[in-house]
């Protein structure tokens, strides 16, 4: 079974997408866009098969055209023993779910990580976040509340880019059964809660204060679906250790270009992007055309370092090890980014 099992429907041909163009202004949502049921429903019988057929833990990402009602694409991103899982959203043909029917959606707009399971056994909770990749517009629950960060254990109903995205725990065939009224009344009541400090929108400048005690994603049980709105990665504007101490140092070395980031700990839990774009932390320093605009995101969950490459063209890879979509950083690590750029990460003692 394939870690990242990929469907596109709806016409969308991967290669044929214009990857020259992305997002810089927020625009206005659809005015005639379908309710969250109507494109379950509506849907339904173009993925439930496709789902149902998974035995083992993971989650099911679906896209649907919140317009027309036209399922446009599925991930089924397998989760594995000791180690996380990534998918990219976005409209570039490099995502892993490549959607590329609105302008509104950015080239790299959210990356979707799964944590690891202790064992495979059928029914094991899954835990996931969803990290908006600093867009313009980001993403809304099923409420149109602004997000830029989730955590999840169940499934999670949301709004991105002009697509309604259903992402849903796979595993139990049970949970799809053949009518699709049927699994829409089966999905579990979605509860929120915030590790927000001041903002909704996750990526502004933060205020330090006491975190609020929320209920661990342990407690969750099967008739809940337990979300926790949290940040995603931070403005660059302020520079990367906004409150508290420094968690470490990516040391850069380009073809002409060689300097050293300075990341504070909730920084580094937020998320650092990484890229030639304005909105990457390492802009002034990028010398290499061969990195993508937004090339990778380096997080720490729990105690992993994980450095994601977020869907660029020419890949993200250790020294002599090929291209891969998430590379958790153990020790004196060193990533190849492109073709010219290597990476570093360096613990602050």
């Amino acid at each position: 079974m394939k870690t990242i099992g990929v469907d596109l429907w709806a016409d969308q041909i991967r290669g044929g997408g214009n990857n020259n163009v992305t997002c810089l202004q927020s625009t206005s949502a659809p005015r005639l866009r379908k309710g969250f049921r109507d494109l379950f429903v509506g849907a339904y019988a173009g993925f439930a098969e496709r789902c149902r057929e998974i035995n083992e833990p993971g989650i099911a990402l679906v896209a649907v055209d919140e317009v027309t009602g036209r399922p446009m694409g599925l991930v089924r991103l397998l989760a594995r023993v000791q180690r996380h899982v990534a998918a990219i959203i976005g409209r570039h043909d490099e995502c892993d779910l490549y959607l590329n029917a609105h302008a509104r959606l950015a080239l790299r707009h959210l990356a979707v990580v799964l944590d690891p399971v202790q064992d495979w056994r059928p029914g094991a909770n899954v835990r996931y976040r969803v990290l908006d990749l600093r867009t313009s517009d980001g993403f809304n629950d099923e409420n149109d509340r602004a997000l830029r960060g989730l955590r999840c254990e169940g499934p999670a109903l949301l709004r991105c880019g002009g697509y309604g995205l259903f992402i849903m725990p796979l595993g139990d065939p049970t949970d799809w059964p053949g009518d699709a009224k049927d699994a829409w009344a089966f999905l579990p009541e979605r509860v929120y809660f915030d590790e927000l400090d001041k903002s909704p929108l996750g990526s502004v400048r933060r205020v330090s204060r006491p975190s609020p005690q929320l209920p661990s994603l342990n407690t969750a049980v099967t008739h809940r679906s337990l979300i926790i709105r949290t940040h995603g990665p931070h403005d660059t504007s302020d520079g990367l250790v906004d409150s508290g101490d420094t968690a470490g140092t990516l040391e850069l070395i380009g073809p002409r270009n060689r300097g050293t980031i300075r990341i504070g700990q909730d920084e580094l839990r937020d998320g650092v992007l990484i890229g030639r774009y304005a909105r990457c932390n390492n802009a002034q320093l990028a010398d290499d055309p061969s990195l993508s605009r937004v090339h990778a995101l380096l997080i720490q969950i729990g105690d992993a370092i994980l450095a994601i490459d977020t869907a660029s063209l020419n890949g993200t890879r250790e020294v002599n090890q090929p291209k891969a979509r998430l590379i958790q950083l153990l020790g004196d690590t060193e990533l190849v980014l492109g073709t010219a750029t290597r990476a570093r990460w360096h613990w602050m003692s």
